[in-house]
């Protein structure tokens, strides 16, 4: 019995319990469904996927609260409670939440009858769902059901107008903003709070301005590219790159900068330097994966990939018959990884082979990603894993538990990342250490579609933003 329990304890699916301080978000802020503010002036963003506490001094975003803390996936309205320090919330089709922002976790309000709400008000006796046609009022301490109306000293959230914006705010003319294509972005809506405002700019993010003077002091961009497939880290940045262009943050700015398409190495729009000569073909391509790779930008589509020599401003290009999914290249060495197998290509000889291991596991077969190590290289085959070595080759099985389908492959030496729909799973096949990762956990969303490993940190884009993790906090 002790013989068995010693082979089955190494494939164990280890848990992670949440710790905030182990993520940094940078949520993608395309609809702003209201701001709130508490009794100690912090005021807080809320969007369908999270409630984002911003910094009071800052004004940028400092803590995101999300399904981790149990709230519901599709927020509509969120408004601060000051007489019992709590938020009420709700979702997308009326449902109530109350969350204790110190250490608590959302309890869902039982209702006799949900319906979606336009407004969400509350006075020091009642929260108020405003459906259009009704208005529902629960007692705030019983929680319960009760016949009541809202009078002029309930606060509301919701509802908004941009006709109430021009009235309300003459300040703020022309109540617009201009982005870097020179388009113009109307104000989505305004909270004004003791000397600030915050503005939404739906698309954008948001900006802050004095409120006594009117002037604007904070411009907050979120992620914007969409679709984000691929990421990799150069100068001092993580680059983020999806199907309209590349979102560009930099690490010691801690600042977002997007990069569009369309306007790719115009004089409006600043270039990356791994980007300034191949402008043609990031406008008009869409590409499915971008590698930048000892000085070379590789750029995959479907069975051919164009390779781009960052310093020499050479384009060259690979075409196969087979499905291109990754590639690596060291030295002298090119290696593909295909829907028929992988291919190796040494470039003096520049006749692609196709890599033969001892068990046939990468011939034929679909290999989805390849992780490089200092000493070795991995092959993921989507339920094996295939390391090469200069004595030979090992095999690994997959995971107790993958996201299906995989959308994103990344790692670093032994440890290998995959993401999909489902979530993250952090793998080392050497040890078989397993760590799972979804929303429950600190993710954004459980849609992840591109993944980074550098150095220390995970970084993990999913559909609602992008995220940064301490993998200190899971490996041994």
């Amino acid at each position: 019995m002790s013989t068995l329990l010693a082979l089955l304890t190494p494939l164990t699916l280890l848990a992670y319990i949440y710790n905030p301080s182990d993520w940094q978000h940078y949520p993608k802020l395309e609809q702003i469904q209201n701001f709130t503010a508490d009794a100690f002036n912090t005021t807080y963003l809320v969007t369908a996927d999270a409630i984002i506490e911003l910094d009071k001094r800052a004004s940028t975003p400092k803590r995101i609260y999300s399904e981790a803390e149990g709230l519901p996936g599709d927020i509509t309205l969120a408004i601060y409670d000051t007489d019992l320090g709590r938020l009420w919330i709700t979702s997308w089709n009326g449902e109530l939440y109350t969350f204790n922002l110190i250490g608590g976790f959302a309890r869902k309000i039982f209702l006799m009858n949900a319906s979606p709400v336009i407004r969400l008000g509350i006075d020091h006796e009642h929260v108020f769902l405003d459906n259009g046609s009704s208005v529902q009022a629960v007692n705030k301490r019983s929680e319960r059901e009760e016949d009541a109306e809202p009078d002029s000293t309930a606060r509301w959230v919701g509802n908004f107008n941009q006709e109430d914006i021009r009235r309300d705010y003459p300040f703020l003319a022309p109540w617009l903003f201009i982005n870097e294509r020179m388009d113009w972005m109307p104000y989505s809506l305004v909270f004004t709070h003791r000397n600030k405002a915050y503005v939404s700019v739906a698309g954008y993010g948001y900006l802050v301005f004095n409120a006594l003077a009117w002037r604007e002091t904070l411009r907050y961009q979120s992620p914007r590219a969409n679709d984000v497939h691929s990421m990799f880290a150069a100068d001092s940045s993580i680059y983020a790159f999806g199907s309209n262009g590349v979102d560009q943050f930099v690490q010691n700015e801690r600042s977002m900068t997007h990069h569009p398409f369309d306007r790719w190495g115009t004089t409006t729009n600043l270039t990356p330097a791994w980007g300034q000569g191949i402008m043609d073909k990031l406008r008009r391509t869409n590409y499915e994966k971008a590698r930048l790779i000892d000085g070379n930008l590789f750029l995959l589509e479907k069975r051919e990939a164009d390779v781009f020599n960052v310093d020499k401003k050479i384009l060259s290009e690979i075409t196969t018959q087979a499905w291109i999914y990754d590639v690596d290249f060291h030295a002298d060495s090119l290696f593909v990884a295909t829907d028929e197998g992988v291919f190796l290509t040494l470039i003096p000889e520049g006749e692609p082979k196709q890599l033969a291991d001892e068990r046939s596991k990468l011939v034929r077969r679909e290999v989805l990603g390849i992780v490089r190590g200092e000493h070795a290289r991995y092959f993921w085959t989507g339920g094996m894993v295939v390391k090469q070595v200069g004595y030979g080759w090992e095999y690994f099985t997959a995971p107790g538990f993958m996201p299906v389908p995989q959308k994103a492959i990344a790692g670093q030496d032994s440890l290998i990342v995959l993401g999909g729909n489902g979530g993250v799973v952090i793998y080392n096949p050497e040890t078989y250490y397993q760590i799972f990762l979804t929303t429950r956990e600190g993710l954004l969303s459980n849609n992840v579609t591109a993944l980074l490993v550098d150095g220390k940190h995970l970084w993990i884009a999913t559909d609602a933003g992008l995220s940064r993790f301490d993998l200190s906090a899971v490996l041994p």
